[in-house]
């Protein structure tokens, strides 16, 4: 924001047209740590292929496994997040899990072994317990890619590599690495509840898989192949902490922060142009004082001081004497007021666009007793000081300097 202020001050001060152009639908601001966390929880199907058999024939019959999937995760930025996801299978149901071992054994004369039951599949793999596994996903989220990012967005599309360990619990509770790729669909019900499905297929290496090894017959030859299935999960996907993404900029914020800084910046450059032409008179009228005695013994700068109010700014709500060319001011305006036995008047003020009028009335009249104290201080007789307070007023631009209080020589 404070770059974008420094931008708009830099457009007026080249005197060049700003083409102000809608932030991108892609740009949003910053994510924080613990924002856009989610917890997933689902069921899942999952259907082994661990030899290329005919799908609905074999692998749907025979591969068929049900689980459960809890997973945790969160989104850095609209489309790129990570996701750390446990899946046990069989959780739901005690039925027994196909531990495949496809391998090809063979004796010494080429025949297949005893224990085969056709090639690449052991006989008495068929076991209770399935398998657990946890793995870790990269979300990319493609809706937001593709389409700009969207908080009343719906439906997402997001596709996933995946990596990770599964144990099998079977005679061996062996363990093997998994690779798989996937993709999801969420559907929005809410802004802290949606669904989710996914789609993937993992593979694994089949010695993982297998329960049984036969190392010690005559001749044998193992040949490995790749272990690989289908899942599908189905679930519920709880949204933590703070939901969603901020757009960096808005347009309309942009082209308010443009105006007020053009708006700040023209009325600086006035207020800088009247207090040159300010001091510039001032200079004239000491150089014609320079040798000449006034009325009074007083030096001839007292007299341009006596015929000219001088000003006390204050800051917002106070009525505090902070400035050091302020008491340099009033330090004349005292010395004057001695040399002259003039009176003085103090009329306090406060801007009309802060505050109340009650509250602006007490404001300004203490802003006038601040100064007519220092210049008590300073040696001014109390009697010889009027004090008035005048609440809120709107008679200088900008309006800020409507704060403070107006010292006059009479």
């Amino acid at each position: 924001m404070i770059a974008l202020a420094f931008a708009g001050f830099g457009t007026v001060a080249v005197n060049a047209q700003t083409t102000i152009e809608a932030p991108s639908k892609y740009t949003v601001a910053t994510n924080g740590f613990w924002d856009n966390w989610f917890v997933q929880v689902g069921v899942d199907m999952a259907v082994q292929n661990p030899y290329g058999t005919k799908f609905f024939k074999n692998d749907w019959h025979d591969g068929r496994s049900y689980g459960i999937d809890v997973a945790v995760g969160k989104w850095f930025t609209p489309g790129l997040g990570l996701r750390l996801k446990a899946n046990w299978e069989n959780g739901l149901l005690k039925r027994k899990h196909l531990g495949f071992y496809p391998i090809e054994e063979r004796n010494a004369a080429g025949q297949l072994g005893p224990y085969m039951n056709g090639i690449g599949l052991v006989a008495n793999t068929y076991q209770a317990g399935g398998y657990g596994m946890i793995t870790g996903d990269v979300l990319f989220n493609l809706s937001n890619l593709f389409c700009g990012y969207s908080d009343t967005r719906v439906w997402n599309l997001i596709i996933f590599p995946r990596a990770g360990v599964m144990r099998h619990f079977d005679a061996r509770n062996s363990y093997s690495p998994v690779l798989g790729a996937g993709i999801e669909s969420t559907w929005k019900i809410s802004k802290r509840i949606g669904v989710y499905l996914d789609l993937a297929y993992q593979v694994t290496p089949n010695e993982g898989v297998n329960n049984n090894v036969y190392a010690n017959v005559s001749g044998g030859k193992y040949q490995y192949k790749t272990y690989g299935w289908a899942q599908a999960d189905l679930g519920l996907t709880f949204n933590l902490g703070r939901v969603g993404f901020d757009k960096a900029v808005t347009l309309e914020a942009y082209n308010a922060l443009a105006a007020a800084s053009e708006e700040a910046l023209a009325r600086l450059r006035a207020d800088l142009d009247r207090e040159r032409a300010l001091n510039a008179d001032l200079r004239a009228q000491l150089a014609k004082w320079a040798n000449h005695k006034c009325q009074g013994g007083g030096e001839g700068p007292f007299n341009v001081i006596a015929n000219a109010a001088t000003s006390v700014f204050f800051d917002i709500n106070s009525s505090k004497l902070n400035s050091k060319k302020d008491l340099i001011n009033l330090e004349s305006v005292a010395a004057t007021a001695k040399a002259q036995n003039a009176k003085v008047q103090v009329v306090g003020s406060a801007d009309s666009k802060t505050g109340s009028a009650a509250y602006n009335q007490k404001l300004s009249e203490a802003r006038a007793n601040a100064v007519a104290d220092e210049l008590v201080r300073l040696g001014v007789n109390r009697d010889k000081i009027e004090v008035k307070a005048v609440g809120g007023i709107n008679e200088v631009t900008p309006f800020n300097l409507n704060r403070r209080a107006v010292v006059t020589l009479k």
